[in-house]
């Protein structure tokens, strides 16, 4: 067996802190007594979110924060500028930062698309690219990246948000391998429906269907078994019951798969051309 992680020892960078997943992650690094910088958009809301660490006990030392947007090189150069002056180094990265979108892709407008890329997968890219001098300067590195139960099955409602998060799973497996030659290991998660802002924070909300009754899992539950599957070196989770099941039935049969969502997208979509489509009159004379 390797050697158990010292989580008091670890130096993180979370990113995407000041809320939801990111901010569950950043409070179960720090009450692991991990020195933490927490990034994100909003200076108000990680401050927020330091605040609340140090006042359930953090020691304000092991907390940090740094606005950025990471889509923006000068906020990434500053952001990894101050992480170095910070820690030296980093052993655990948490690539958190995303963004949804939801509706029918041919009602949304082209920039809907290229924005959730923008975020979701070349910022996430470049957080990486940026990341690796100093996490091959860590010790026992992991990268993690949040991918999605969408990385893995693509769905009706979340064109832009499936594409991004495939993206991502081909990037995190070629990253897996080239990355070992420096010793760093690479991890990805993917989270079921969490109990999380997610879907407010959405650039695009057209869906004619809500799942904010779907999203039972707490942060906290997926910041748990994001951390364990770090201890344990894991290549990559899936979390949620339903979550596994979708992904192994599309492994198996993606076509019963893609038969069930149709049925449930025409539900949807009563005015839908393939339903109202006529069916073609029996010529006379035809033979049936």
């Amino acid at each position: 067996m390797g050697q158990v992680r010292s989580w008091k020892d670890t130096r993180a960078l979370v990113t995407g802190a000041s809320s939801g997943l990111g901010r569950a992650v950043a409070e179960d690094l720090v009450r692991r007594g991990a020195s933490v910088v927490l990034t994100g958009r909003s200076l108000a809301r990680l401050d927020e979110t330091a605040r609340g660490l140090i006042a359930a006990g953090a020691d304000p030392d092991r907390v940090a924060v740094v606005a950025a947007d990471l889509t923006v090189e000068a906020d990434r150069n500053r952001l990894f500028d101050a992480v170095r002056k910070r820690f030296g180094a980093l052993d655990l990265v948490v690539n958190n930062a995303g963004v949804g979108a939801t509706g029918q892709f041919d009602t949304h407008e082209a920039w809907v698309l290229r924005r959730v890329f923008e975020i979701n997968f070349f910022a996430m890219a470049e957080v990486c690219r940026a990341a690796l001098p100093l996490l091959g300067e860590g010790v026992d590195p992991v990268m993690l990246v949040m991918g999605s139960i969408n990385a893995r099955r693509g769905l009706p409602g979340r064109v832009e948000y499936s594409a991004s998060k495939f993206a991502v799973s081909g990037f995190v497996e070629s990253i897996r391998i080239e990355w070992r030659r420096y010793g760093i290991h690479v991890l990805q998660v993917n989270p079921g429906f969490t109990a999380t802002p997610f879907d407010e924070n959405a650039v695009a909300k057209t869906a004619r269907v809500s799942v904010a009754d779907w999203r039972t899992a707490s942060p906290e539950f997926v910041a748990a078994a994001a951390l364990r599957a770090v201890e344990k070196k894991k290549r990559e989770i899936t979390l949620s019951g339903k979550g596994r099941m979708l992904v192994l039935a599309n492994r198996i049969a993606p076509w019963f798969v893609d038969w069930g969502l149709s049925r449930w997208i025409l539900r949807k979509f009563p005015d839908s051309p393939v339903l109202r489509k006529p069916k073609p009159k029996k010529q006379v004379g035809q033979v049936s």
